[in-house]
């Protein structure tokens, strides 16, 4: 699975944050997990200081997933969002062998297009 929720036209600040959730899923419920997953996704979307996410996985159940914030605070919002909260509780139960959360702050940002142009944002 490879997938992007991000708004690539709208601008985003020039620093932002990042929390990086990887993670190894159990063979058990994958039907429900794509559901629960695309409630969170929709969720988080909603939350003030969102900015975007990405997530691939493998055919091993390793998972990356990026979600993109304006700062900190709205990251610790998010990890404290109460069915956030209970999603958490249930992967724990359901769906991870284990997982790792990183948080990280973006200060520069390059892309590549079609087109060959590169877009950097300058570190502040």
């Amino acid at each position: 699975m490879n997938d992007s929720a991000n708004n690539l036209d709208s601008k985003w600040p020039d620093r932002y944050f990042a929390a990086i959730f990887t993670t190894q899923r159990s063979q058990s419920g994958d039907d429900v997990y794509e559901i629960m997953a695309s409630q969170m996704v929709a969720l988080a979307q909603k939350q003030q200081g969102f900015l975007g996410i990405e997530t691939v996985s493998g055919d091993d159940g390793i998972g990356i997933t990026v979600s993109y914030w304006t700062d900190h605070e709205a990251i610790q919002n998010w990890g404290r969002q109460a069915e956030h909260v209970s999603f958490q509780a249930m992967g724990r139960r359901e769906f991870y062998r284990w997982y790792r959360i990183r948080i990280a702050e973006v200060f520069t940002e390059q892309s590549f297009m079609s087109d060959g142009a590169v877009v950097a944002s300058p570190v502040a």
